[in-house]
C-alpha cells in the first residue's frame, strides 16, 4: 500500500524549526526549538527549586502548559514558564510549546506575576524581585499594587524581603523553623518570617536611622548592610515583643551596640500584664476620682502598685534591722 498524500490544508512542518498549532483559547502557540529561547532580565529566578519531579513528568507527558515569550530580533525571551523551560532540558526535549505574544517590561512583568499567583509557585524573595522591577519602572508602590491587584503593604512587605536578601543574604519566607534554618541545613542563607524581615528592613530605612547613617562618614550602604546583619542574627533569639522592644530601643539609638542591647532585652525579667474587674458602684467612684485627678486608671494602679511595693520593701529591711 502505497503512502496517502497530505491533505492540502495541511501545514508543512518537515524540517521546519517551527510548527504551529491552536490551543483552546484560539491563540496561536508554537513549537520552538529550545536553543532559541533565553532567560532575560525580567525572569531572572533566585530559587529555581526542585526540577526533578517536573522533569520525570515532562519525560512522561511532554510539557503541557505552553511557556509564555516575546520576540526579540531572531530569538523568544521567556516571560512565564522558566521551570518547564529548565526541567524541559534536563529532560532532554529539543524543543517546547511556546505562546508568542507582544509584550513591554510592565505587561511581562504583569503575566509573570499572574503566572506564579495561578501556581503558588513563588517565594516572598521572588514576588520581591518581581515587584522591585516594577517598581523601578512605576511612579509609585500604589501603582504597583494596583497593577497586580494587591495592597500597597503587600508588595512593600515582598519588597522588602528582596532587599534583606540583596543586601544581608538573609532569606524571608512565610514561615520558618523556629525563626531559623531547618535543623542539620548549614548550606542555606538564614532565614526569618517575613514580619520579621519587615520591620527589620522598615527599622533601617527609618528616619532615625538615616540622620544616624548620615553622620557616620562612611559607606551608607555597608554601614546599613551591617546593621541589617546584626538585626537579622538577634531576631531569631527574641520572642514578638521583645523583637519590637529591639527596635524601638535600635531607632532610639542606632550607633550603640545591637548585640548588647538584645543581650539586655533578653536577661529582662518579663513584664506583668493583669486584667481587672469592678463592679458598678466602684467603678463610678474610681472614675470620679480618676477625673479629679487628670489621671488614667492604668497610671494610677501603676503608681500604686510601685509605692505599695517600696512600702513593703521599707517594712523588709526595718524588720531584717
Amino acid at each position: 500500500m502505497g503512502t496517502q498524500p497530505a491533505e492540502e490544508n495541511e501545514p508543512e512542518t518537515d524540517n521546519e524549526e517551527v510548527t504551529v498549532f491552536r490551543d483552546r483559547e484560539g491563540r496561536q502557540v508554537k513549537n520552538v526549538k529550545l536553543d532559541k529561547l533565553f532567560f532575560g532580565e525580567l525572569n531572572e529566578r533566585l530559587e529555581p527549586g526542585d526540577l526533578e519531579g517536573l522533569s520525570r513528568s515532562i519525560k512522561q507527558v511532554g510539557v503541557l502548559e505552553p511557556i509564555l515569550v516575546r520576540p526579540v530580533g531572531e530569538r523568544f525571551e521567556i516571560i512565564a514558564g522558566g521551570r518547564r523551560f529548565r526541567a524541559a532540558a534536563v529532560a532532554g526535549l529539543q524543543s517546547v510549546p511556546c505562546q508568542i505574544k507582544e509584550l513591554d517590561d510592565v505587561q511581562a512583568l504583569q503575566a509573570s506575576f499572574q503566572e506564579n499567583e495561578e501556581r503558588k509557585s513563588a517565594s516572598p524573595l521572588e514576588y520581591g524581585l518581581l515587584c522591585w522591577k516594577l517598581a523601578n519602572r512605576s511612579e509609585s508602590l500604589k501603582e504597583v499594587a494596583d497593577l497586580l491587584g494587591k495592597t500597597q503593604a503587600w508588595v512593600e512587605s515582598r519588597i522588602n524581603a528582596y532587599e534583606l536578601y540583596r543586601r544581608a543574604h538573609v532569606l524571608a519566607k512565610e514561615k520558618t523553623f523556629n525563626g531559623g534554618q531547618s535543623p542539620g541545613d548549614t548550606s542555606a542563607p538564614p532565614s526569618l518570617g517575613l514580619v520579621d524581615a519587615n520591620m527589620i528592613m522598615q527599622a533601617v530605612t527609618s528616619r532615625p536611622v538615616n540622620r544616624y547613617l548620615a553622620q557616620t562618614g562612611g559607606t551608607i550602604d555597608d554601614e546599613r548592610t551591617r546593621l541589617l546583619k546584626e538585626l537579622s542574627d538577634s531576631f531569631p533569639k527574641l520572642g514578638p515583643r521583645q523583637k519590637r522592644k529591639l527596635v524601638s530601643e535600635f531607632k532610639r539609638n542606632p550607633k550603640g551596640s545591637i548585640h548588647l542591647l538584645t543581650q539586655k532585652i533578653i536577661e529582662e525579667p518579663p513584664g506583668v500584664k493583669v486584667s481587672i474587674s469592678f463592679n458598678a458602684e466602684i467603678s463610678a467612684r474610681l472614675t470620679r476620682m480618676l477625673d479629679r485627678k487628670g489621671e488614667r486608671l492604668e497610671q494610677w494602679i501603676r503608681r500604686i502598685a510601685v509605692e505599695e511595693l517600696e512600702r513593703e520593701e521599707q517594712d523588709f529591711t526595718g524588720r531584717g534591722a
